[in-house]
């Protein structure tokens, strides 16, 4: 079996920035698929709530995931949204069990 980290990483939007964010968003995808140890990332937008954003990431380690979140790809993403764009977010890690 697999020990692969999965993340899952829920993002609301601040209201009437969703669109922004989203292109933001696809770009930060674009960097980080070309990153060491990246499997997937996947964004998704709530159909129900379109203010929603979920990543799904697996990465072959938890170690180069943490590289990725102190990272380049990571960093511009912030600088490129600045403060108050994300209303709330919420990361959680995940080992596969069956």
């Amino acid at each position: 079996m697999s020990k692969t980290l999965k993340i899952v990483a829920r993002i609301q939007a601040a209201p009437g920035v969703a669109d922004a964010l989203e292109a933001d968003m696809k770009i930060l995808v674009e960097e980080t698929r070309a990153e060491a140890g990246c499997i997937r990332y996947d964004l998704h937008r709530g159909t129900e709530n379109p203010d929603v954003f979920v990543f799904v990431e697996e990465w072959e380690t938890k170690t180069l995931w943490q590289a990725h979140m102190q990272g380049e790809a990571i960093r511009a993403f912030n600088e490129r949204i600045g403060s108050g764009n994300i209303a709330q977010g919420e990361v959680i890690q995940l080992t596969k069990v069956a």
